[in-house]
């Protein structure tokens, strides 16, 4: 019968390193896989070329500044699966502007799978809505673009919570 003990030396110590710093490479590859899988990093289509009309879009903002309007979500609400968006908007001296042709986009914050378009119909005197099936309670994010007979345009981007 033979007592021979163990002992550590430097080259159990190079594996069991070597052994860890494996197992942490191979676990950060899973990882990374599943990331590049479920997001690849590009929400943009042709994201080099929207960059290039980048000072468009900054002059449309300037434009839209000029004109005065405003626009906010007068209600949003979610019954029966359907809902229901009302728009307000108004003119620099606060009037309702009326005669507007509304169009919109509703769509998770994070993602764009689930995104849809919107209709909106004048309700009232400054006041547009659309309704919409099948949305499921939670975050969205709302984009809208008004536009009057004259061409010009307001565009609005906001957070909605749909309970």
């Amino acid at each position: 019968m033979s007592t021979r003990t163990f002992r550590l030396k430097g080259r159990h110590v190079l594996a069991m390193l070597l052994g860890f710093f494996a197992l942490v490479a191979g676990a950060n590859a899973i990882f990374i896989t599943f990331a590049v899988r479920s997001f690849p990093g590009e929400e943009e289509k042709k994201s080099y070329l929207q960059g290039l009309h980048y000072n468009d879009r900054l002059a449309e903002r300037r434009a839209q500044e000029a004109l005065g309007w405003s626009a906010e979500v007068a209600s949003a609400d979610l019954q029966d699966g359907v809902a229901t968006i009302e728009l307000i908007y108004r003119s620099a001296d606060g009037a309702p502007i009326h005669a507007l042709e509304v169009s919109g986009l509703i769509g998770r914050p994070a993602s764009r799978t689930d995104d849809q378009a919107l209709v909106f119909i004048s309700a009232s005197e400054g006041v547009y809505r659309a309704e919409i099936e099948g949305l499921a309670p939670g975050a969205w994010k709302l984009t809208a673009r008004a536009q009057n007979m004259r061409g010009e345009a307001f565009n609005l981007e906001t957070k909605l919570v749909l309970e």
